[in-house]
């Protein structure tokens, strides 16, 4: 189940709790990149495993850098005084006293980079104490992003992001990494990451079985990790408290959805120039189309002036407005009216004009 059809499930519940029934017949997999059944998938789990086996495969942690096990801490650092709160996915520490934040994020946001830097400072600044000298831990920020945050890296999907000085990492304890989750789902469509056989390629196979409902590869299968994720997430397992829970913040996620389908609308169009839509913005760009077309005809000449429509309804807009003008055009000269009236009146050429009254 993807993150649209999470979202219908939500509002089919938000109508009647019993759709669950119906929508746990059609998915297998709930949305695994809700906050929701992120967290009770690696989170509750009693040794972590799947979130620690996430982590060392999305940072390339190997050997004696490899986190060997974690310990989860409250999700929240509190407000002081008239600061904001700063609430992670997860925060846990590591067998070596590392910091580990996990923050999923599954829309576009303007201040979603701000908003990481904000909540690592404050996971900072908890860090030292009286007394002690300044010395951090190392701290690792992994972000899963259901969206594309680095168009100017096509190629790539999982982006490590360092302050550098004379080409050398300015303070290599603070790793920032941050994977983009549908741009591999491309790519691996695509062709272009079938030779990458590593531990985050092999991750996000597992999470494209499960997101795209797809059979999973029969190397993921035969790795008891994953096989392990693919069982913890199927959506039977989840209650319907945990979902009644989201449908009381329907009308948040209903905005971040439609302010996200906007910046994809706008986005694809804007690379479709240059390079060609992918799948999902071709999606959009034809669902803008069949909107833009059924509410021209519905709206008329007057309010498709006063709005204006975007590239898809400007179609249907034309569309529509031409079909009225002939309409027009034909009553008038039912009634015997001059053509040059019709023309000034319905901006119509006179051989067009003259061709409606050609028509039986």
């Amino acid at each position: 189940m993807n993150r649209t059809q999470h979202l219908a499930m939500l509002e089919a519940m938000k109508i009647d709790k019993k759709n669950l029934l119906k929508y746990q017949q059609i998915y297998k997999y709930a949305y695994l990149l809700s906050d929701g059944v992120f967290k009770i998938v690696f989170a509750e789990e009693k040794d972590h495993t799947l979130l620690i086996s996430l982590v060392n495969a999305m940072l390339d942690l190997h050997d004696g850098d490899a986190i060997k096990s974690i310990t989860l801490e409250m999700q929240e650092y509190p407000g002081i005084f008239s600061k904001k709160d700063c609430i992670l996915d997860i925060i846990g520490t590591t067998n070596a006293g590392e910091k580990v934040l996990v923050e999923v994020q599954q829309k576009k946001d303007k201040f979603f980079r701000d908003r990481v830097q904000y909540y690592l400072s404050r996971v900072i600044e908890n860090q030292v104490h009286v007394n002690e000298k300044y010395e951090l831990p190392r701290i690792y920020f992994l972000g899963l992003l259901d969206f594309e945050m680095f168009p100017e890296e096509p190629a790539e999907y999982i982006h490590h992001v360092d302050e550098m000085c004379h080409g050398k990492k300015f303070f290599p304890k603070i790793q920032k990494v941050f994977v983009e989750i549908d741009k591999f789902f491309e790519l691996e469509n695509a062709g272009t990451t079938h030779d990458d056989n590593s531990e985050a390629a092999q991750w996000l196979r597992a999470l494209k079985a499960i997101i795209k409902e797809e059979p999973a590869p029969e190397k993921i299968l035969q790795n008891e990790t994953f096989r392990h994720l693919i069982n913890s997430v199927k959506l039977i397992n989840f209650a319907e408290e945990l979902f009644n829970a989201e449908v009381k913040n329907m009308t948040d996620l209903r905005a971040e959805h439609e302010e996200g389908l906007a910046e994809g609308r706008e986005l694809g169009q804007a690379e479709g120039r240059e390079q060609g839509l992918s799948e999902g913005r071709e999606q959009g760009l034809a669902e803008g189309r069949e909107q833009g077309l059924a509410e021209g005809r519905e709206q008329g000449l007057s309010e498709g002036r006063e709005q204006g429509l975007s590239e898809g309804r400007e179609l249907g807009q034309a569309e529509g407005e031409l079909k009225r003008a002939r309409e027009i055009a034909a009553k008038m000269l039912a009634k015997n009216k001059p053509v040059e009236e019709i023309v000034e009146f319905t901006e119509l050429t006179e051989s067009e004009i003259h061709a409606i009254e050609s028509t039986p």
